[in-house]
């Protein structure tokens, strides 16, 4: 909601994690919740599986963290090579830049032995290689459909022949997910990543460093 003032429901308020300020918690009811249902949703990934996240966004940098959490090993995909050392200290265990090795699925599925969890963020121009990289009975999120010019995801049928992943949709999730995910936002600390805080009256501006695309984590427009 982009507004400075708002009447809800009492039901619709969930406790916020203490060591969190208000720019921090703003990230947690979409993005946190998408990355935690993403990660944590019909398949657990084990400790010690490999999770793959693409870009920098706020969901794939929060399915990063969510992935560590469970003891999980990271690889992270991201356009720009800058942006390496700092997935990285987020706990990533291997990162490749796309522009240097655009066909990254053969590389991933070589360095791990395959992907257990792909959390698919890209859409129809990674899609593909999130196939390529799983392991035979790996798990594809699949959170993007459509790119912006309006091309959808297509399934390449020689590649899906040689996988027995599962495939499914996501779109956020409930309450309960809400309040699940706060709990170990909680207990383990968890920060989340703030890309950039606009005032609101900057909150146009807001909106188009966000949909420029080189964002590292969440972009909050302060509504005080």
């Amino acid at each position: 909601m982009l507004t400075e003032f708002a009447v809800l429901d009492e039901q619709w308020a969930a406790r916020l994690p203490d060591h969190l300020s208000w720019h921090e918690a703003a990230t947690l009811t979409c993005a946190g919740v998408t990355a935690w249902n993403a990660v944590t949703g019909t398949r657990i990934p084990k400790p010690g599986q490999w999770v793959l996240t693409i870009g920098s966004g706020g969901v794939s940098l929060f399915a990063l963290q969510f992935a560590k959490l469970l003891g999980c090993r990271v690889v992270a995909i991201t356009s720009r090579a800058e942006k390496a050392d700092r997935l990285r200290a987020l706990g990533a265990d291997l990162v490749v830049s796309s522009t240097d090795i655009p066909e990254w699925g053969g590389w991933a599925r070589e360095q791990t032995g395959g992907i257990d969890l792909v959390v698919e963020t890209g859409g129809p121009a990674t899609f593909a290689q999130s196939l390529i990289a799983s392991t035979l009975y790996g798990h594809i999120v699949l959170l993007t459909l459509q790119d912006a010019s309006g091309r959808s995801i297509e399934m390449p049928a020689a590649l899906y022949q040689r996988s027995l992943a599962t495939i499914s949709r996501l779109f956020v999730g409930s309450r309960s997910n809400l309040e699940a995910m706060l709990r170990a936002v909680s207990q383990h600390r968890l920060k989340p990543v703030i890309d950039r805080v606009f005032p609101f009256a900057e909150a146009p501006e807001a909106y188009r460093h966000f949909r420029q695309g080189d964002v590292f984590g969440k972009v909050v427009i302060d509504c005080a």
